[in-house]
């Protein structure tokens, strides 16, 4: 093994005892009885382990640029979490980081195959919730009132989370029944008392609570994803983005019908929803769709299979439209569907299927090295989905000017999600102006407006990084293009971008030889 991947594997063994909800999530069973540990005690003692390896990563001697490029990927993942524990602080901060990490510890065990190996695990889970609200509790300290609100919405899912807990596992619990329905009971009251002290807490009632302002995105788009350019140069480019949007869709609505706005044409679009059955009959069609124009491209199409399932109402507060659950060692992967418009379904399956999240994720889990396999920056795999739709359409997938306005109104919204980020965060659009700033601009409603927003508080420089990784990528694509000349394939280019895994793109140009 690489030195640098035995310091990946040092630094992995202790984000997993850090976060063991994450550990469970990719199949691994050591942690599953525990809760994470986010008081400032504990933070204190991850910090300081965090610091040594990150020491260690800075004085390693490597000679290979592959060597190098992993080196310096994992130095720069470090230095963003050390930044965020010991200056941002987000558990005294974000209560929703709490929420976010009981739900996904239980659900990581609800998807499962083999209940019975995480029956036990569950249990202990359950048995250790009161104890973790309780350290929440005492933790947090005057949060921002945006997030607050994210955290009281997924509480709100959490009866049937805990419902959904006891029918999976029940049955199977050694516990003394009696002594299985007293952790049931005290764990529902800890939730409800969790409930009513954020409903009490004193809160930051600045206008710009719960932002990481300019300078920290701007550290973030240095240290995490190895850009060149700021936040103002992003949001310039954004405004750019979104004009152009607007423009190709008044354009497609006039093929479709010079009467009507493209507004008009997309709700029209939408229809009634479907029931459950026809809309994953229609998800797997436009899977099948999806591979075989790849194949008919020569391009690689073949993933193991992918589920559809209906997002959690926890998870929904965050994700209101679809994300994707990667698989672990036994349970499938899966897309997650949250109220997503029937004409949306080719390009969601696209972004999250193949050649998307589920193709990157896949040949990421394959990838030899520690650092590739585990070590990513968000606007590498957010980047590939949207690239991934790009890519689509230019293979004929949006040929039809209504599938292609479809694709135009997503891709518009991801546009718009970045200058909401890029603007919340370098405090020029407060809470309330974010989602207003959504629901004039796009067909998507006040409800889903209010979760991207809750989603961009909790997530700093997600969604502009999305929009950066696809600026990269395509970039990156061009240059390599000219470089090349006749020689250049796209299979080969995907294979290659693939091989990197998350690394953040600017790190793959160097790999490829090319000049930032």
């Amino acid at each position: 093994m690489a030195e640098t991947d035995q310091l990946c594997r040092s630094f992995l063994d202790l984000w997993w005892h850090f976060d063991p909800a994450a550990a469970s999530r990719i199949g691994l069973t050591q942690h599953d009885g525990r809760l994470g540990a986010f008081d400032a005690d504990s933070l204190r003692q991850h910090v300081a382990g965090l610091k040594a390896i990150a020491g260690a990563v800075e004085e390693l001697e490597v000679e290979s640029t592959a060597d190098e490029i992993d080196r310096t990927a994992l130095l720069d993942h470090l230095r963003v979490l050390l930044f965020r524990f010991e200056h941002e602080h987000p558990y005294q901060t974000n209560p929703a980081l709490w929420v976010e990490h009981l739900a996904r510890a239980l659900r990581a065990l609800l998807v499962r195959e083999d209940p019975g190996g995480a029956a036990d695990a569950a249990f202990d889970r359950l048995r250790a919730l009161s104890g973790f609200v309780g350290a929440a509790r005492d933790t947090l300290r005057q949060p921002a009132p945006v997030l607050v609100d994210a955290a009281l919405a997924q509480l709100a899912g959490f009866p049937a989370l805990l419902e959904a807990t006891e029918q999976r596992f029940g049955a199977l619990w050694t516990a003394d029944p009696a002594e299985a329905a007293k952790v049931l009971t005290e764990a529902r009251s800890a939730l409800d008392r969790f409930g009513a002290a954020l409903r009490v807490l004193p809160l930051d009632l600045d206008l710009h609570a719960g932002t990481v302002g300019e300078d920290e995105v701007d550290r973030r788009l240095h240290y995490e994803h190895a850009s060149i350019h700021n936040s103002a140069e992003l949001h310039r480019g954004a405004l750019r983005l979104a004009a152009e949007t607007e423009a190709e869709l008044e354009a497609l609505a006039a093929t479709i019908d010079p009467s009507r706005s493209w507004i008009e044409l997309y709700e029209q679009a939408r229809g009634e929803a479907p029931v459950w059955s026809e809309l994953t009959a229609l998800f797997h069609d436009a899977l099948a769709g999806n591979a075989r124009i790849l194949e008919a491209h020569g391009l690689v199409s073949e993933a193991p299979p992918l589920v559809l399932e209906a997002e959690h109402p926890v998870a929904a507060v965050l994700e209101p439209v679809a994300s994707y659950r990667a698989a672990s060692r036994d349970s499938p992967a899966a897309v997650l569907l949250g109220e997503a418009d029937l004409p949306l379904l080719p390009w969601l399956a696209a972004r999250l299927g193949i050649p998307g999240a589920h193709l990157h994720r896949v040949q990421r889990d394959a990838l030899p090295g520690l650092v590739r396999r585990h070590i990513a920056a968000t606007s590498t795999p957010l980047g590939w989905n949207l690239y991934a739709g790009d890519l689509m359409a230019e293979l004929g997938l949006g040929d039809d000017p209504e599938v292609r306005l479809a694709e135009r109104v997503l891709f518009l919204r991801d546009v718009h999600l970045a200058l909401v980020d890029l603007g919340f965060h370098t405090r020029q659009l407060t809470a309330a102006e974010a989602v207003e700033h959504l629901t004039k601009r796009l067909p998507f409603g006040a409800a889903t407006a209010l979760a991207d927003v809750r989603r961009i508080a909790c997530r700093p420089t997600a969604a502009c990084a999305a929009l950066l990784g696809r600026q990269e990528l395509r970039r990156l694509r061009n240059d390599l293009a000219d470089t090349r000349g006749g020689e250049f394939s796209l299979e080969e280019f995907h294979r290659e971008i693939l091989s990197y895994g998350g690394l953040p793109v600017p790190l793959i140009r160097w790999g490829m030889g090319l000049d930032a």
